[in-house]
């Protein structure tokens, strides 16, 4: 299902970015995609609530609704983390769009961030 009035923050910015759940909720998630009409709010996209508080237990292990066969994030394996697979919008599993919809691409800075965060196990 695709939005199209997700709200919009300011661009993102790599710097002080660390590979930390806390640091990308802080920076990423509730800058791009716990907004209102995305993944935030009593009805999250997919089900997924990627609020602080909520988006661990939303990714972490959990399989992904567009892609029941991989985790939204699969500790240790950031190639098959379907969060990666949306974020980096290139690989030929992906479903519906690139994330975060109707913005612009995160720097590869930051996927590379997130993918830190992952290969070293999700923590």
């Amino acid at each position: 299902m695709l939005v199209g009035g997700c709200e919009h923050a300011d661009p993102l910015e790599p710097g002080g970015l660390e590979p930390t759940l806390e640091s990308i909720q802080a920076e990423v998630f509730d800058r791009s995609c716990a907004l209102s009409g995305c993944h935030a709010g009593p009805n999250p996209q997919l089900g997924l609530d990627l609020t602080a508080g909520n988006a661990r237990q939303s990714l972490v292990g959990v399989a992904s609704v567009e892609r029941p066969d991989l985790q939204r994030v699969n500790p240790g394996n950031p190639d098959d983390s379907y969060l990666v697979i949306k974020l980096e919008g290139t690989d030929s599993r992906l479903v519906g769009g690139r994330m975060p919809l109707n913005q612009s691409p995160l720097d590869s800075e930051l996927i590379d961030i997130v993918r830190e965060w992952i290969a070293g196990g999700a923590p």
